[in-house]
């Protein structure tokens, strides 16, 4: 039951941010929507600990650490959301960008939107104290990195040149 209404509610967090009247596919060539990379690992992992239970074991510590963590990545994805805003470029992985954002959490990672998706991955996975998410961790970060990250790095190279470059090198992908 617990896992459900988390899950929904991820979806709906999901839905809510990645509205957008009119798809805008000028930007960089994401083919997917990044929170949904997540969340179907997520998905997939909650089934496997249907059929296969690997469960951490029982403590009140999981469950705090496990919301901790998803309250921290759903202010990190909020606080970057309204640096970009504030910026007035584009949450959308797919739009073409009109700045060039390297402040508040950019400052301190190039994707605060996807550490704030991992965190409330893994808070979900603490909190429904199952080892399967963390299993599958490394095949959710592989497909950010290469459906997501990559096509987001190469347009970003392409439309704002040296000044990307000089970012990139100043300040890290993911933490």
């Amino acid at each position: 039951m617990t896992a459900t209404l988390i899950l929904s509610l991820t979806v709906a967090s999901v839905a809510i941010r990645h509205t957008v009247p009119v798809m805008d596919t000028s930007g960089a060539r994401v083919r997917v929507l990044p929170p949904l990379l997540f969340l179907v690992v997520l998905a997939g992992a909650l089934v496997l600990d249907g059929l296969w239970p690997l469960s951490l074991p029982a403590a009140a510590a999981w469950t705090v650490a496990g919301v901790t963590l998803v309250v921290a990545g759903l202010g990190l994805m909020g606080w970057a959301g309204a640096v970009m805003t504030r910026s007035h470029t584009t949450v959308s992985p797919w739009a073409a960008v009109t700045a060039l954002v390297t402040e508040g959490p950019f400052r301190l990672t190039r994707n605060p939107i996807y550490l704030g998706d991992l965190l409330v991955y893994l808070g979900i996975a603490l909190w429904v104290r199952t080892w399967w998410p963390l299993l599958l961790l490394p095949l959710v970060l592989v497909a950010v990195q290469r459906l997501v990250i990559g096509p987001e790095e190469r347009y970003l190279t392409s439309r704002f040149g040296a000044d990307y470059t000089a970012y990139r090198q100043r300040v890290r992908r993911w933490i």
